[in-house]
C-alpha cells in the first residue's frame, strides 16, 4: 500500500512516514501543495493524508484540485482545533474523513485499512474489466495470427530461397547484387518481426504456463540478464542488483516461465529508455502488512494463511521517465512512446507483462522514480513455508 503524507511540519510527518514504513506501508512525504501535486501526478497512491493548514495553497484548495484531476484518489484531512471549519468544508468537497491533531498512529492505520479495502475493490473491478478486454483481444488475435502467419511463412521461405539463389555463382553478374541481398534480408527480418508481434498477441489474455510453484526470483533474473547481456553491453548500460538476504530465501508463488517473460519485457523496456547508456537497477524486498506491528510489540510475525505478504521486484532505469499524460496508458495494447522511421511503434511488451502478472494474482505498477527514470514494481504473492521444490526457468 502507498500513502502520501502532505503536511508542512517535517518534524511530525517524517517520523510518521518511517513508522508506516515499518508496518509495510510505503509512505511518501510532501511538505507543500506543489510537491504533493507533482508526486500524485508521477505515481499511484492509495491514500493521501492532507493537512488543512498548508502554507500558500491550503489543504481545501489542494483537495479541490486533487478531486478534479484524480477523482478516485482517497483523501483524509488532518486538522487542528482552529481549522474545524475548513475540515467540514473539505468533507463537503469529497474528503473521505478528517482526523484531529495530534493524530494517533492507530487512527492513521484505521484509515489505511479502510482505504486498502476500497483500493482492492477498485483494482479488482478494473482487473476484471481489463481481463475481459484482453480476452476479447486474444480471441481476435487467434484469428489474426492464423491468417497472418500463413502468408508470413511463405514470405520467409521465399526470401530464403531468393537469398540462396543470390549466393549462386551465376548471380555474381547481376547488377546491384549487394542491394538485392540487403533488400531480401530486410524482407526476412521484417517478416520475423511481424511474426513476433502475432506471438505476443496470442499471449495477451491467455498466458503461457498455468502451473503455480514457489519461485527462485534471483535465479530467474540471472537467466533474463544472460539473455539480454549483448544488448546491455552494446548499449553501455550498467546493471546493479540489490537482493537482500531475505529476498534470496523467500519463495513467492507463480509461474517461472511467465516470470521470466515479464522480467524480459521490463528489462527490454528499460533498455529502450536508455539508448545512449545508463543505469539499470533491479531490486527486491519482502512486504508484510503486519510486520511493523509485530516487531513493535516485541514478537515475531507468524506465517499464517491470513497474513498478506508480497515479494516486490523493482526494475528502474535512468532514462527520461514517463510523462504524466502517458503514465495512465502505459500498459495499453499498441501504446508506446518510441518513434521509428515508420511512425509510432506498436508496443505490446508491457501489455503482455501485465496480462501475465494479473493472470496469477500479481500486481504490476508503473511510476517515476524520485531521482528520475521509470520504475516498474512487480508484486508476487508469498505462500506458506513449504518444502516444494523451487522452479527456475
Amino acid at each position: 500500500m502507498r500513502v502520501l503524507l502532505v503536511d508542512d511540519e517535517a518534524a511530525f510527518v517524517r517520523p510518521l512516514a518511517e513508522r508506516l514504513d515499518l508496518r509495510g506501508i510505503e509512505a511518501g512525504v510532501a511538505l507543500d501543495a506543489e510537491a504533493a501535486l507533482v508526486m500524485v501526478a508521477e505515481g499511484e497512491w492509495d491514500l493521501v493524508f492532507l493537512d488543512v493548514g498548508l502554507p500558500g495553497m491550503d489543504g481545501v484548495a489542494l483537495l479541490k484540485l486533487l478531486r478534479e484531476r484524480h477523482p478516485d484518489l482517497d483523501v483524509v484531512m488532518l486538522s487542528g482545533a482552529a481549522d474545524m471549519g475548513k475540515a467540514v468544508q473539505a468533507m463537503r468537497r469529497g474528503a473521505r474523513n478528517w482526523l484531529s491533531k495530534p493524530v494517533s498512529v492507530d487512527g492513521i492505520l484505521a484509515e489505511c485499512a479502510k482505504a486498502r479495502e476500497r483500493a482492492t475493490a477498485r483494482r479488482q473491478a478494473a482487473r476484471l474489466a481489463e481481463a475481459a478486454r484482453l480476452r476479447s483481444l486474444g480471441r481476435v488475435a487467434e484469428g489474426v495470427a492464423h491468417e497472418v502467419n500463413n502468408p508470413l511463412n511463405i514470405m520467409v521461405q521465399a526470401a530464403g530461397l531468393i537469398k540462396d539463389s543470390l549466393g549462386e555463382p551465376e548471380a555474381a553478374a547481376l547488377p546491384d547484387l549487394e542491394d538485392m541481398r540487403t533488400a531480401v534480408e530486410t524482407i526476412r527480418v521484417q517478416s520475423l518481426r511481424v511474426r513476433e508481434i502475432t506471438r505476443k498477441l496470442l499471449m495477451v489474455g491467455h498466458g503461457m504456463d498455468a502451473r503455480i510453484q514457489p519461485l527462485d526470483v534471483p535465479a530467474v533474473l540471472d537467466r533474463v540478464l544472460e539473455l539480454t547481456r549483448s544488448r546491455l553491453d552494446g548499449a553501455g548500460v550498467r546493471c546493479e542488483l540489490d537482493f537482500p538476504p531475505q529476498t534470496r530465501t523467500e519463495r513467492p508463488l507463480g509461474s517461472a516461465l511467465e516470470l521470466q517473460q515479464i522480467c524480459l519485457h521490463l528489462v527490454e523496456n528499460a533498455l529502450d529508455a536508455m539508448p545512449e547508456g545508463g543505469l539499470l537497477r533491479i531490486s527486491a524486498r519482502v512486504l508484510r502488512e503486519d510486520q511493523g506491528k509485530s516487531a513493535e510489540q516485541g514478537g515475531s510475525a507468524a506465517r499464517t494463511g491470513e497474513e498478506r505478504g508480497w515479494y516486490e521486484l523493482r526494475v528502474a532505469d535512468s532514462g527520461p521517465g514517463i510523462a504524466a499524460d502517458v503514465l495512465p496508458h502505459i500498459f495499453e495494447p499498441f501504446f508506446s512512446t518510441r518513434e521509428s522511421r515508420f511512425g509510432q511503434y506498436a508496443g505490446l511488451g508491457l501489455t503482455v507483462a501485465r496480462s501475465l502478472a494479473h493472470g496469477h494474482g500479481c500486481e504490476l505498477i508503473a511510476a517515476n522514480g524520485k531521482d528520475g527514470g521509470a520504475v516498474f514494481s512487480l508484486r508476487l504473492p508469498l505462500g506458506l513455508e513449504t518444502e516444494i521444490p523451487v522452479a527456475v526457468a
